[in-house]
């Protein structure tokens, strides 16, 4: 019976993607004949159809459902307004999981009923996520404690969703647009099977409470690891309101414009400072305390950033500040933004064409910018780049900032998030003068390698040479210098050939006595042997 419910529910959303899908195609073709006016209404319904089918099947499904349900309903910044309407009720709304089954789960995974282990436990839950719900508890010492459980047979049901996910990849054939859907399939299965781990996501907030210790107006709850496993992590219990409940927070005396500030800030010093971030940043995982403060309950979604990204970074925000469009390219091969076979030229004088787009930019202009306007130049330059990729260990990364983003629009419209980061943005790319020292040594170490391999390369080169074994790869712009230099010798070559031929021509009217053709024809032969010699100079 297993089997043939999790096919069914395979199926089911599998039925729903492409129900979606298909509407919006037949509502581009049939919205051709339509009005304009009449076309915006239609697509508004449709909109609002669609959002109502994903919350719906979302609540029943769970899973990997309701996480593509809560990042959808957070992107207020570029979604349709019905879907952040009818999706946002899944940020912290979802139906609880029958508490028999939670109560064996902790027997389960702690040894014994939570009665025994608690002097109180709610029934109830407080909140309910796509992967487990929480409970509040008591300890024995009087400690409040949130605890959260993992729903039975949810390992099950994400490796479902995760397969069904793939075939709509294929179906779609991997891309859309310029996002390589499979790398984003691939990253994002990565990170949902690592939310599973309740250990490590004690770990995680263990990690998050050091970075923030020295800051009272950060709050990360305490593990009580005496009450926690794989599949049941015990927590500190902070209490706040939602972060979006704008109406409460103002009766209490707060400022939500201050309040999203100190959102923002916080984020550019998990990515900028500590290299270590809460990748989902919607309105159920965050909350306000007195103060205000800003209150993070969940750590399941979480990356690092390594030192070798770091670095390869400030690489790149060096090449900018030197308007240095090769060494631009090179830092974003190091990080994985180009494919193997990409056409480096080409990217270079694409770059290049931005420099000189951007060098004059006032400091009022750059302020200006925001995530929507880089977003946009990306999707100018993408049918020019084709051969651009978003690295794996970037997706999170990406998914924050949009969620983040939105929900910032949705607080405080006019907000740039670019312009609160700017300091931490600064310190990043300047860097400690430790890690400058670290670089330096790094890169004296480089250098000292490829000197001592030089010997052993010219030998390996000269080898393929005499086996005519040697191979070049030429890009489009490549091709391009290549046929104008090749253009350009075919012109000299031809005037060469005519100065020969009135040479000949010349000296055979000569020989023949006829004066005036020799002399036209020599005085041809002189201006085409000073014209070849022209070009010749000028190329």
């Amino acid at each position: 019976m297993a089997i043939i419910h999790y096919k069914k529910r395979f199926l089911k959303g599998l039925f729903i993607a492409l129900r979606i899908l298909v509407s919006y195609r037949l509502a581009r073709v049939t919205g051709m004949l339509l009005s304009r006016e009449r076309r915006e209404a239609r697509l508004s319904r449709l909109h609002r159809k669609n959002a109502v089918l994903i919350r719906e099947q979302a609540v029943v499904m769970k899973g990997v459902m309701i996480k593509v349900g809560q990042f959808l309903s957070s992107r207020k910044d570029f979604l349709p307004d019905e879907y952040i309407e009818e999706l946002s009720g899944l940020q912290d709304q979802v139906p609880p999981h029958d508490y028999l089954e939670i109560r064996q789960r902790i027997i389960d995974e702690l040894g014994s009923a939570p009665e025994d282990i608690f002097s109180e436990f709610a029934k109830e839950p407080i909140a309910a996520a796509s992967l487990g719900q929480v409970h509040r508890a008591v300890l024995k010492d009087g400690r409040e404690a949130a605890v959260k459980v993992q729903y039975p047979g949810i390992e099950k049901i994400i490796e479902t969703d995760i397969k069904m996910f793939e075939v709509l990849i294929k179906l779609m054939r991997g891309r859309l647009g310029w996002i390589n859907l499979r790398v984003l399939h691939d990253e994002f299965s990565k990170i949902i099977r690592a939310e599973l781990d309740y250990t490590q996501e004690g770990r995680n907030a263990e990690r998050f409470r050091m970075n923030f210790s020295a800051d009272p107006r950060i709050i990360i709850p305490r593990v009580y690891w005496d009450f926690s496993r794989g599949k049941v992590l015990t927590l500190e219990f902070v209490g706040g309101i939602k972060i979006t409940e704008c109406v409460a927070l103002k009766a209490t005396g707060m400022d939500c414009g201050l309040i999203v500030n100190l959102l923002v800030e916080t984020y550019a010093r998990m990515i900028f400072v500590h290299g270590f971030f809460h990748g989902d940043p919607h309105p159920g995982n965050i909350f306000v305390g007195e103060g205000p403060t800003i209150v993070f309950v969940d750590f399941g979604m979480v990356q690092a950033i390594t030192d070798a990204t770091r670095r390869n970074l400030r690489r790149y925000a060096n090449a900018i500040v030197d308007n240095d469009a090769a060494a631009i390219v090179e830092a974003l091969e190091k990080m994985g933004f180009l494919i193997a076979d990409a056409d480096y030229s080409l990217i270079t004088e694409v770059t290049q064409d931005l420099i000189d787009k951007y060098r004059y930019s006032t400091p009022e202009e750059l302020k200006a910018l925001d995530v929507d306007d880089i977003s946009e130049e990306i999707n100018n330059i993408r049918g020019v780049i084709h051969n651009f990729q978003v690295p794996n260990y970037f997706m999170l990364l990406l998914r924050t900032v949009g969620m983040l983003n939105g929900m910032a629009y949705r607080l405080k419209p006019d907000l740039n998030i670019i312009e609160i980061s700017r300091p931490y943005i600064k310190e990043f790319f300047m860097g400690t003068r430790e890690d400058g020292i670290n670089h330096i040594l790094v890169s004296l170490k480089n250098k000292l390698t490829e000197l001592v391999d030089l010997p052993s390369q010219a030998h390996a080169f000269l080898r393929k040479a005499n086996r005519g074994e040697l191979s070049f790869r030429i890009g489009k712009g490549d091709m391009k210098g290549i046929a104008t230099q090749l253009t350009s010798v075919s012109d000299v070559l031809l005037l060469v050939i005519l100065t020969v031929n009135a040479s000949t021509a010349g000296l055979f009217f000569a020989l023949m006595g006829n004066q005036t053709p020799s002399l036209v024809a020599a005085g041809s032969a002189v201006l085409l042997s000073l014209l070849s010699v022209y070009r010749l100079l000028k190329r």
